[in-house]
């Protein structure tokens, strides 16, 4: 987040970029006429503005401005980044963050994955999930 001049906690980032109400429904009349002309969804484009302020919601469904999405399996080297990442800094609800780590990957891709692969072929144990009679990690909360 350094790079991309993000404050280094939430709290911070919020009120630096003019705190306020959060609001899951994104305002589209806060999203500058120059951003909405970019032919961008809604969603995109509040995501936009959202980069300083609320990072975790940008990158939870999009990479950094300079970055290609991957697409696909994973490969063994986002693997073991994956797995670095989480033992570094463990896992939450904050996968827009963790994904900052994972070049290409944004946050719904790493939640996925942590679920699927992660959580299923039990590298990593998590008392928040249990596994079903067919091997697929739920989330008990």
């Amino acid at each position: 987040c350094k790079m991309y001049g993000i404050a280094e906690n939430a709290g911070q980032a919020w009120e630096a970029n003019g705190g306020g109400k959060f609001m899951r429904k994104p305002d589209m009349s806060q999203v500058p006429s120059h951003i909405r002309a970019k032919g961008w969804s809604d969603a995109k484009a509040f995501a936009a503005t959202m980069l300083s302020k609320n990072p975790n919601t940008y990158f939870y469904r999009h990479v950094a401005p300079h970055e290609q999405q991957a697409t696909g399996e994973w490969t063994e080297e986002e693997h073991n980044l994956f797995l670095e990442t989480a033992r570094k800094f463990g896992v939450g609800d904050k996968w827009g963050l963790f994904a900052t780590y994972i070049p290409q990957r944004v946050g719904y891709q790493c939640s996925s994955y942590y679920r699927d692969v992660i959580i299923a072929q039990g590298l990593i144990t998590d008392k928040r999930f249990r596994m079903t009679l067919s091997g697929r990690a739920v989330y008990v909360g």
